[in-house]
């Protein structure tokens, strides 16, 4: 059996094997889209979450900024010599918290990269998609063709082998 000889009989419509052949096509492509579409959502669902938690894990160092103002402010009026060694400890803590904070916000901007790069390709895949339905089309117009040429065949054979009628 071949599948040109397949039928399938459904609701008093009989298609033949190279519709169902057609169909086919047509479905498994829109399926992978459908699969492609929430592939991508599910990454850009992952990435925006993690974005949330880098940015609530992320220090408030206004505190710190402040608070270091006021001692340098209160040693220089001071002019208390002593406690310069705790100003250099806590003007080098506060510049490793800047430079992570730094880092954080780094991996925030190549998450935005990343978030850019999917969508472009999702461009390019909804493009690729929409060629692809277009040459589905452009065969389904050429096998309509085909069906009308053949069947005009069988009717001038069966014209000309009964002429009377």
């Amino acid at each position: 059996m071949s599948l040109e000889d397949t039928e399938i009989n459904v609701g008093g419509t009989s298609f033949k094997g190279a519709h169902i052949a057609v169909v086919l096509a047509f479905v498994t492509t829109i399926s992978g889209g459908i699969w492609a579409t929430s592939e991508f959502f599910s990454r850009v669902a992952v990435l925006e979450d993690t974005v949330a938690e880098l940015q609530e894990t992320m220090p408030d160092l206004t505190p710190l900024e402040v608070e270091l103002e006021a001692i340098k402010t209160k040693i220089e009026d001071n002019d208390l010599g002593h406690l310069q060694g705790k100003l250099a400890e806590l003007s080098t803590l506060l510049t490793t918290i800047q430079a992570r904070q730094q880092e954080v916000l780094d991996n925030a901007a190549t998450s935005n990269s990343k978030v850019a790069t999917m969508e472009k390709d999702w461009i390019e895949v909804r493009n690729e998609y929409k060629k692809m339905a277009d040459a589905i089309k452009g065969f389904e117009d050429s096998v309509g063709k085909f069906k009308r040429e053949v069947d005009d065949l069988w009717k001038g054979l069966d014209a000309a082998s009964s002429p009377l009628g």
